[in-house]
């Protein structure tokens, strides 16, 4: 593990919370209370030579079911209620922080509270105005019955979402409620960004801040053995006794994984193989993932990754923060990964790389080894789309580009993949050779200033260059789901300057690029809503934009953010339009039916 930045400790003496869940939620109770340092009960396990125990959870999820928007495309198929959909999938984040606190001697156990109670939906909060939050998962019963029977020492909580914090904060209130003493953590994509306001505005006890593998395990450490110092951990952040809140280390360390450099057994100690046995497979046989229809009537399907980061660093995107730069795992490693989780019954994979084109000439070799494993599969993680561009126009073309952009660091790779002769038809015709049937191809937007505003390359918008590679997906028999996003909102180039704001002109060209895609063969057009992520680049200026609370407003299916420009309802009426003139009625009605993107391969 190495620490990037200084080791300095960081100090906010007046902790202030500026957004929180919805105010229609209970008050919690055990709000401000100075962190644990300690688990009493860990320690004592401990001495008497037994494992100290560690529950890890997802909490229960909530999403908006409200009217649809007055004067919307919804309204005009006659859908007058929209539903956000169902979000959740294998917990990969859990099992790889339980694999190194399983082999540093802790008992472990994780309950994906979402999945185990999928069926069972309630309206939980009423929003007013028709609009209500609904719950889907295990009930606090259920969740109460399950922390009493473990007795554990330390209860971890999972927040890879802003807009499920409520329901991880109100979740960590029902441990407090068992037992004070149980030492309460979070970590996830959320509390990692927002840990300056996460830790006042919830009971846990600490936040692991970033790629938390090796941190949390380090906490666990100091938790439960004597004389063990929760200071000396890097990456976290708590309470003190005066209200403070403490950050251990301005920056979080990342595991330096280097497979040219070092051998297998090294990045396993450091990156051990998750253990999907720790998971009740059932939960994930439904013949319908994220992603839309398996292909596979037998088994469960499961999420799982080849690599770990990316270095693009879009200022939207909080993915180069929490999960760090690029690194790959190895493909020895990954070998081992995919003939372990084949052992657990899964038949079928979710790629949940960050950027898994990143090195073109690697994620050969791992389409090769998911032939191998017979295991089709789908990329769920988002596809570069610009890399894709550059490797489809090919030399020309990148002679052409200005010296600037020809040595952004991005590119290097596809660079000399080119030069060792790969091009974009061969790359796609491997996947669908390795068992490739569906992708997600992050377009983002036909507007050259919003990508390049926001730290993505321009190549996204080159119309007639996707339209070609989505063509040449669907010959290969590979559905690509085509993602959007709308309602750009930047910082001004230069103080003084006035903000960049996407207008609904604009907006307007990304629905047609759309519609043209699906022209081309797409399968299906996704839009989504820029949204101001906690720990982002853009997070200190969007804020100010902000006119929705964490539960309604962070979905990416919901508007968070006004401008002078345009309203929320605006923007969440642009995305049904396109989502209606792209797809058609027939597909969004099964979408809807469905609750998932209604792509069958």
């Amino acid at each position: 593990m190495t620490r990037t930045g200084s080791p300095a400790p960081v100090l906010i003496e007046n902790p202030s919370v500026k957004f929180s869940s919805a105010p229609q939620r209970a008050p919690l109770r055990h709000l401000g209370r100075p962190s644990l340092r300690t688990s009493a009960s860990g320690t004592r396990r401990l001495a008497r030579g037994e494992a100290p125990r560690v529950l890890l959870l997802v909490p229960s999820y909530t999403r908006v079911v409200e009217p649809s928007p007055e004067r919307s495309s919804f309204r005009a198929l006659g859908l007058d209620t929209f539903e956000v959909m169902k979000r959740a999938g294998t917990p990969i984040g859990l099992l790889r922080i339980a694999a190194n606190a399983r082999l540093a001697g802790f008992d472990v156990r994780i309950v994906d509270s979402p999945f185990a109670g999928w069926e069972q939906e309630r309206r939980l909060v009423d929003l007013g105005g028709g609009s209500s939050l609904v719950r889907y998962g295990l009930d606090d019963a259920q969740l109460r019955t399950i922390i009493e029977e473990f007795e554990p020492d330390v209860v971890g909580v999972q927040c890879i979402y802003t807009v499920q914090w409520g329901n991880a904060r109100a979740l960590a209130e029902l441990v407090k409620d068992i037992d004070p003493a149980i030492v309460t953590v979070t970590g996830g994509a959320h509390p990692s960004g927002d840990w300056q306001y996460a830790v006042p505005d919830s009971p846990f006890d600490h936040v692991v801040i970033n790629e938390a593998d090796q941190t949390f395990t380090a906490l666990l450490q100091a938790l439960t053995e004597e004389g063990g110092d929760v200071d000396a951990v890097p990456g976290i952040a708590y309470r003190r006794a005066d209200g403070a809140v403490v950050r251990t280390s301005a920056m979080s360390p990342y595991m330096r994984i280097l497979p040219k450099r070092q051998g297998l057994d090294q990045r396993l100690a450091m990156m051990p193989l998750p253990d999907f046995g720790m998971l009740d497979m059932r939960q994930y046989e439904q013949a319908y993932h994220s992603s839309g229809k398996r292909v596979r009537d037998h088994g469960s399907w499961a999420q799982i990754f080849s690599t770990i980061g990316c270095n693009v660093g879009c200022d939207f995107c909080y993915i180069p923060m929490v999960n760090g730069p690029w690194r790959a795992l190895g493909t020895d490693w990954f070998d081992l990964h995919l003939a372990e989780i084949t052992k657990q019954g899964v038949t079928e994979v979710l790629i949940e790389d960050d950027h898994l084109l990143h090195d073109p000439l690697y994620a050969m070799r791992v389409f090769e080894l998911l032939r191998k494993h017979d295991l089709p599969w789908v990329e769920e993680g988002g596809l570069s789309l610009f890399n894709l561009v550059l490797l489809h126009l090919g030399a020309e073309f990148a002679d052409g580009m200005d010296e600037a952009e020809r040595r952004n660091p991005n590119f290097r790779n596809v660079l000399a993949a080119m030069r060792s002769g790969l091009t974009c038809r061969d790359l796609i015709r491997a996947m669908a050779q390795g068992g490739c049937y569906s992708v997600y191809l992050a377009v983002e937007s036909a507007n050259e200033d919003s990508l390049q505003k926001s730290g993505k390359p321009r190549l996204n918008a080159i119309q007639r260059a996707t339209g070609e590679i989505v063509e040449m997906f669907t010959e290969y028999g590979i559905q690509v789901t085509g993602g959007f996003m709308l309602g750009f909102v930047n910082p001004p180039e230069q103080p003084g300057d006035a903000p960049y704001i996407e207008s609904l002109e604009q907006i307007e060209k990304t629905i047609d690029y759309a519609v043209t895609l699906m022209g081309h063969g797409m399968a299906y057009a996704n839009p989504f809503i820029v949204t101001p992520l906690p720990g982002t680049n853009m997070w200190d200026f969007q804020k100010d934009y902000v006119v929705r609370h964490y539960d309604n407003g962070w979905s990416h299916e919901k508007a968070t953010m006004a401008t002078d420009q345009w309203s929320a309802e605006d923007i969440e009426r642009m995305r049904l339009e396109l989502l209606v003139r792209a797809n058609g009625a027939d597909k969004v009605t099964e979408m809807v039916r469905r609750g998932t993107w209604p792509v069958d391969a």
